[in-house]
């Protein structure tokens, strides 16, 4: 006699099973493709982060002393006679750019006012593998 199968016994067929698998397999591969984007990511960030605090650091030692334009070693970076460019050899990855201070403003008396600095423009930029990383801007002081 044969038995027949009633309500009660429940599994899944080798197709359910491979169909799961297939599936699983599909959402496993799709997340793993994220783990090698998420490091290129993450080594960007580290290298930006990095530069940016190394032009921080230029930036704050050209801002240590006055400077005086006449002075200053480089060529001129564009067809702007007033921007130069000068080479650092203690940062040869940075691009360091310095505009001549602009005339300040006069009172009436064509002296300048009182308490008016006058500033240079420094740019600097960040470079790795000839590819800019970050630049940072700011403001030195002209003898």
């Amino acid at each position: 006699m044969m038995k027949r199968k009633t309500t009660e016994e429940s599994g899944l067929t080798l197709v359910e099973i491979l169909a799961s698998l297939v599936i699983l397999g599909i959402v496993f591969v799709a997340f793993m493709t994220i783990f090698p984007q998420m490091t290129l990511f993450n080594n960007r960030t580290e290298t930006k982060l990095e530069t940016m605090n190394e032009a921080r650091v230029i930036l704050e030692e050209y801002k240590s002393y006055s400077i005086d334009f006449s002075e200053l070693q480089g060529v001129s970076c564009t067809d702007d006679s007033l921007w130069l460019c000068t080479e650092d050899t203690a940062y040869p990855d940075a691009i360091i750019r310095i505009k001549k201070e602009a005339e300040p403003p006069m009172n009436t008396i064509s002296n300048p006012m009182p308490g008016v600095v006058k500033l240079h423009r420094i740019h600097i930029k960040m470079m790795k593998n000839n590819q800019l990383i970050s630049e940072s801007f700011g403001y030195v002081k002209a003898k």
